[in-house]
């Protein structure tokens, strides 16, 4: 499952954390180090180094961060 997620919901850019902060859109941090879910919900604030969420800063470098990623626009003809 977690490949899945890695492949599927990883929030990388910052037009998909932006995607999910403008929305609302739950999302979850996860740390690697440790296996687990270490915090859940919206983004209260973000930028380039920081995700904010529930009053605590998760560095982007150092935990994954599941959502929904941004759509690409689709190609006009």
């Amino acid at each position: 499952m977690i490949l899945t997620k890695l492949t599927n919901k990883s929030l990388v850019t910052d037009q998909d954390v932006s995607f999910n902060y403008r929305l609302g859109i739950p999302v979850e941090v996860f740390d690697s180090q440790q296996g687990k879910t270490v915090a859940f919900g919206q983004i209260e604030a973000y930028n380039e180094q920081l995700i904010h969420i529930h009053g605590s800063p998760f560095c982007r470098s150092s935990y994954l961060f599941f959502g929904q990623p941004a759509q690409p626009a689709p190609a006009s003809c």
